[in-house]
């Protein structure tokens, strides 16, 4: 047990038991009676355990069948990863290419805007027009 770790102990009676089930509680709602062992932790969270790349979300995704053949076979070997993971890493390559091309049309944009002349003349003038310069 770490130092941030505590112990707590629980300790549930054989009447506080009984009254629980008398109000229709359940085995799921209290604990049985005994002494029962719990550590509470405060670990602090990360920045990068709040990630939107560290943080897997569960969805139901309808694939072609042969699609999802394809990457069970690749995951066939002791080696290879699970398809799942697999099948996230194809979709992150799709999503990093189209951000990085998102970017590059940006910068090209950027770099256009800014050695244009004419655009850098416009933005004076108004600059002028709202006495920021």
């Amino acid at each position: 047990m770490s130092k941030t770790d505590k112990e707590l102990i629980l300790e549930v009676t054989q009447a506080e038991y009984d009254e629980a089930m008398k109000k229709g509680w359940t085995e799921d709602d209290i604990q049985k009676p005994g002494k029962h062992r719990y550590r509470r932790t405060t670990r602090v969270t990360e920045p990068e355990d709040v990630l939107p790349s560290n943080i897997k979300v569960q969805i139901t995704l309808r694939v072609d069948l042969d699609i999802l053949e394809h990457f069970k076979k690749r995951a066939s070997p002791p080696a290879a990863a699970p398809y799942q993971t697999q099948i996230n890493h194809e979709l992150r390559k799709i999503m990093e290419k189209d951000l990085s091309d998102e970017t590059t049309e940006i910068s090209k944009s950027i770099e256009t805007l800014t050695t244009n002349k004419d655009f850098i003349r416009a933005v004076a003038e108004q600059l002028k027009e709202l006495d920021i310069v």
